[in-house]
């Protein structure tokens, strides 16, 4: 008689919940009796009630899915009943509860895209490009009371492009996580790993990235000022106030990328310019950065030629 499928709770919200969900259910190797996730929110201008990705897909399969406003005891009871041997968590938002976190026999086991203990918190992949590191990695680990401070079970790093945004870097991170945790998890259930405990002296932390963290110093250089936009290429984006014939323009740059040209006269950071047919904004350190789409506050987005066209000529 073969041996039961492993009972598995999945807590995850995001788009890169979702790919590790997806990967799950198609390896076939556990049961999946219950998805939590976050409740539906209201988007975009006309604020409709939006289901969280994770919710999409395990309504589209046929998978049970609560979303709890609260980890509360109800919450606790209904867990409690399915009996669960292990919980994965990825991407969920919430903090689960101690009470939550010791029910099953195998314990919760978080997916996290950062080398752990570095980037702890919600926002590890926006840190890692606001920093311009050059890799970053994931960290499958045990969850304790403590926000990312339980042991690893395993952890891998990988590469940063250059050229990578948020949604680029998330999307190979989530890719690379499914793939990771489908290899560990055998090793894990038959005690072959070892949970090793993190190098708590050295952590570091991240917080909730607000729109305020969008918001552009000029002085700072062009390569710094790439970075905070791949950052925060999804939201909310990098923006400034900026001076155009005398008038103040709250200003989106969606796509832009440092420049190696020098225009022949000096531009002060903040000035926006044409060079080459190209426009660029002067950043800090004699640095340029050349801007390739962005939108005027309650303007549509537009090329750079629009814009100039428009707003320069």
């Amino acid at each position: 008689m073969p041996s039961p499928k492993l009972k598995i709770i999945f807590f995850g919200t995001s788009d890169f919940a979702v790919t590790i969900l997806r990967a799950l259910v198609a390896a076939q190797i556990c049961d999946l009796p219950l998805i939590i996730t976050q409740p539906d929110e209201p988007v975009g201008r006309h604020k409709l009630l939006t289901p969280p990705p994770v919710k999409k897909l395990a309504e589209k399969i046929g998978l049970p899915t609560l979303q709890p406003e609260k980890l509360d005891d109800n919450i606790v009871k209904t867990i409690k009943k399915i009996n669960a041997d292990l919980f994965i968590v990825a991407a969920y938002g919430k903090i689960i509860p101690e009470k939550i976190l010791n029910l099953p026999a195998l314990g919760c086991l978080n997916i996290h895209p950062s080398l752990l203990p570095q980037y702890r918190g919600p926002s590890p992949i926006q840190y890692a490009l606001l920093h311009g590191d050059q890799k970053t990695g994931i960290s499958l680990m045990l969850v304790d009371k403590k926000m990312d401070h339980g042991p690893i079970i395993s952890q891998i790093e990988y590469p940063i492009d250059p050229d990578d945004n948020y949604e680029t870097l998330s999307a190979k991170l989530a890719a690379k996580s499914a793939e990771l945790l489908l290899a560990t998890l055998p090793k894990f259930i038959s005690g072959e790993l070892k949970p090793q405990g993190q190098n708590h002296s050295a952590a570091t932390f991240t917080k909730i990235i607000t729109k305020q963290d969008g918001q552009i110093d000029w002085q700072n250089n062009a390569q710094k000022i790439y970075n905070q936009w791949r950052a925060f290429y999804l939201w909310p984006n990098i923006f400034s106030l900026m001076t155009i014939k005398d008038k103040n323009i709250l200003i989106k740059f969606n796509e832009i990328r440092p420049t190696a040209e020098k225009p022949d006269h000096q531009y002060l950071p903040g000035q926006l310019f044409t060079h080459n047919k190209k426009l660029l904004a002067a950043c800090g350190e004699y640095s340029y950065l050349e801007v390739i789409k962005l939108q005027p506050e309650g303007k549509k987005i537009m090329s750079s030629s629009d814009f100039i066209h428009g707003y320069l000529k």
